[in-house]
């Protein structure tokens, strides 16, 4: 991992932001278009591909045609940022190949979450450039307006403001826990265990996150990342939102949310991390973005999670 960690540069009013598409195809142009249409009242110049991308089976185009647009989108110098279009499934694929000295010399923003945290993370650890885990362009047309004003005072270079949610759930924690952000849809982050992607949590706090997933494999991940020291010496772990797949009414999911944030609670005795639960993060409406990369600081008397 690079020490020294970078800032990208902060968009403005009229900037172009490229889109682009490294993970799933597009299942429903309207909400893209819808998302164009946000970021142009937002006062920005989306760019993409007019033909769109073709789709190959899943993913939005072939390797080689998804990793290019991704370094062209980086070294174009009209360009100011890049947001994902989706998240889906593909940044495995291209993570061998991502070129890191281009993406650190260049600076860009780049944001995103689903599929697309495992891109995030590995700029943050491979080129030292801080990232947004924040909407997709398809998910913005679901945002309330707090996350659609947070997005944008993210983008503008404002991620240092600190969120004190409403619903915070403080499982344990006392004082403050200070580390670095990581982290992102729980997923995903499975997908690099083993692999030269996979990077440290040690000393650091670790967003967690997913959507669709029943209750015993949300359990068989956590107890996986335990069984893989993942948690033996982390600062933090902050639950976003989790979705179970399932038409459950009000009082079952919060049934299940407690059995997770109790095994997260066994999982983490080691350690004794500060343990958050309900923040507003992940594949929900109230998706608020957060820096990656920044050093966050877990306030549990007053339940802010700011950012250095």
């Amino acid at each position: 991992m690079i020490e020294t960690m970078l800032h990208p540069t902060a968009l403005a009013r009229k900037d172009s932001i490229g889109l682009v598409a490294p993970a799933g195809q597009l299942p429903n142009i309207s909400r893209f278009e819808t998302g164009i249409r946000i970021l142009s009242e937002m006062g920005f110049e989306p760019r993409f591909p007019r033909t769109m991308w073709p789709g190959y089976g899943y993913l939005a185009d072939s390797d080689t045609n998804r990793l290019a647009e991704l370094h062209k989108n980086f070294a174009d110098q009209e360009i100011k940022g890049l947001i994902a279009a989706r998240g889906g499934y593909g940044c495995l694929r291209l993570a061998g190949d991502v070129d890191m000295q281009l993406i650190r010399r260049e600076r860009k923003m780049l944001v995103g979450f689903s599929d697309i945290s495992l891109l995030l993370n590995q700029v943050v650890h491979q080129a030292g450039l801080l990232c947004l885990h924040g909407p997709v362009i398809t998910s913005l047309c679901d945002c309330t307006p707090p996350a659609l004003e947070r997005f944008y005072h993210c983008i503008t270079g404002n991620w240092g403001k600190g969120i004190t949610p409403k619903n915070l759930e403080i499982i344990r924690g006392e004082g403050e826990a200070k580390g670095m952000l990581v982290g992102g849809n729980l997923s995903t982050l499975m997908t690099v265990l083993a692999t030269p992607f996979d990077f440290s949590w040690e000393d650091k706090i670790v967003l967690l996150e997913d959507v669709s997933e029943p209750l015993y494999r949300l359990d068989r991940m956590l107890t996986q990342l335990s069984l893989a020291g993942k948690f033996d010496k982390v600062k933090g772990i902050i639950l976003g939102d989790f979705n179970f797949g399932q038409n459950l009414d009000f009082l079952e999911k919060m049934r299940n949310l407690e059995y997770i944030w109790t095994r997260i609670k066994e999982l983490t005795r080691t350690s004794q991390a500060t343990v958050w639960a309900n923040f507003p993060s992940g594949h929900c409406p109230d998706n608020l973005t957060i820096p990656l990369g920044a050093t966050a600081i877990m306030d549990c008397g007053s339940g802010e999670l700011r950012f250095e």
